[in-house]
């Protein structure tokens, strides 16, 4: 389904009106959570509440010339520098090569994803420029997007998302929010069932196995479920209606007068209201989406064993384990 056919979907252009008209509200979209790293509770009382609550702690960038930073502000103006670095470099290998890393490093997503990008060094510029191409084509079933060496995860997203006009970076904070908001969307309208053009996949929280305190990144209920993220070509057609979806909602005429569509540079209005999901996605807590913790449960969901959590997608897990299935079976093959 490209792009036009996707909007003009009955449920996904009733999303779109609804969430366009909603936006400002200051009733629907009030949500909070414990943020195990800072020992603190996060809480907003509206979309662009939670956007202007955004945090992320990147590193600075010598060779681009960006100080390290965590404000939307600062983490503008670092995405503004590596996506002109990543552009720069198209047709040179080793250029190519410098800048993805660098957008990893922005996004906390170096591990496997580094291995990868050296390893394939060679041809990388012309990999990037074609699913770039594909994705700015906005047609889902092209050949190079389900091709099954595609790599598209929580890393890749990053660098497509600087490389395209218009692409949000899709991991599982964000879809976590897209859900949420789905979810949302289907109670107001009374559906027993989430449209299959609005089920966008989550994925979970990389933590420890046995945490006592997990965050909830399943947006679903028994009545309105959601299917898992699956890396390669299943992420980038999420990817792809994701971006499709919010951009048509912030271009929607009732939302003209959003403070999204109010955002001054560096930051855009697609990069905040991106920003806004990301920060709602961290934990999504109760089947209603608000949670109201006491002081004693708040402490003691952040005493929990002080593990040091670390923020690594499922669809990146599930890559890695493809990986080594793959060199698994060519071990085997190699067997007399």
């Amino acid at each position: 389904m490209k792009r036009q056919s996707y909007l003009a979907a009955t449920h996904v252009a009733g999303f779109i009106d609804w969430l366009a008209t909603e936006l400002e509200s200051v009733s629907l979209f009030r949500h909070q959570y414990v943020d195990r790293r800072k020992a603190s509770i996060w809480q907003c009382s509206d979309l662009f509440d939670a956007f202007e609550g955004y945090r992320w702690n990147h590193p600075g960038n010598e060779r681009l010339g960006y100080d390290a930073g965590d404000c939307p502000r600062s983490n503008a103006i670092a995405l503004d520098a590596l996506r002109r670095d990543l552009l720069a470099a198209s047709g040179d290998d080793a250029r190519s090569l410098l800048a993805s890393l660098d957008v990893m490093a922005w996004g906390g997503v170096s591990a496997r994803n580094a291995d990868w990008l050296k390893t394939n060094e060679h041809g990388l510029a012309q990999t990037l420029r074609t699913v770039k191409a594909a994705l700015d084509a906005g047609d889902p079933q092209v050949s190079v997007l389900r091709d099954k060496g595609l790599r598209f995860n929580s890393g890749m997203t990053k660098v497509y998302s600087l490389l395209c006009e218009d692409f949000l970076i899709y991991d599982s904070r964000v879809a976590a929010a897209l859900g949420w908001l789905v979810v949302k969307y289907c109670k107001a309208k009374h559906l027993a069932w989430v449209p299959a053009e609005l089920c966008f996949p989550w994925a979970a929280a990389k933590e420890g196995a046995n945490s006592a305190a997990p965050k909830q990144r399943n947006p679903g209920n028994p009545q309105l479920q959601f299917k898992r993220l699956r890396a390669g070509h299943h992420h980038a057609l999420w990817n792809l209606r994701a971006s499709w979806l919010l951009s048509a909602v912030l271009a929607h005429p009732a939302a003209a007068d959003s403070r999204f569509n109010r955002v001054t540079g560096p930051v855009t209005p697609l990069r905040a209201l991106e920003a806004a999901c990301f920060m709602i996605g961290y934990d999504l807590g109760t089947d209603d989406g608000v949670q109201e913790y006491s002081d004693e449960f708040a402490q003691r969901i952040l005493a929990v064993a002080e593990e040091d959590f670390v923020e690594i997608d499922a669809d990146e897990l599930i890559g890695q384990l493809d990986e080594m299935i793959k060199a698994a079976r060519e071990k085997n093959c190699g067997r007399v």
